[in-house]
């Protein structure tokens, strides 16, 4: 591709004063000595200024209103969604926490600390396993529950 060829598909740009400095002096330049680039020029020139003279459409009210409020009710929706899953990770967090932290407890007051130290760990894992399950359970349930309360306060809204 020439330089002439470069500087024909550079002139719309040009008419919009969408250029660069330095790319609009070496349009004007080449304009000054090419006959065809001057005319075309002239006639993006041209068409620039009728497209700047156009009114420019305005959406209505009732349409900015619209869209507002469907996007408040989005950006709303978004920001429940992320608040539900925040909430479902930290009652898995605290479900594991309460079981971890509490087992041990529980197993100490309910055989004593000859029992907890005791070889009989199959029951010892069994107990654990059924104590796990029942944590996560309950912050199954309440997660649920909370999940419920959130869409219905979300429907009255």
């Amino acid at each position: 591709m020439n330089e002439h060829d470069k500087i024909r598909e550079m002139l719309p740009l040009s008419a919009s004063e969408a250029l660069e400095p330095g790319d609009a002096r070496r349009i004007e330049q080449h304009v000054a000595g090419c006959a065809a680039c001057a005319a075309e020029l002239e006639r993006w020139q041209k068409l620039t200024l009728g497209l700047r003279r156009l009114p420019t459409p305005q959406p209505s009210a009732e349409l900015v209103e619209r869209t507002r409020i469907l996007a408040a009710e989005q950006f709303a929706a978004e920001a429940d969604r992320r608040s539900s899953q925040f909430l479902a990770v930290s009652l898995l967090f605290v479900s594991w926490g309460v079981t971890l932290v509490s087992w041990p407890i529980v197993r100490l007051l309910s055989s004593g600390l000859l029992g907890w130290l005791g070889v009989d760990f199959y029951q010892t894992w069994l107990g654990l396993a059924g104590y796990t399950l029942l944590a996560w359970l309950t912050a199954g349930v309440a997660a649920a529950l909370l999940g419920q309360r959130q869409r219905a306060a979300g429907r009255t809204l």
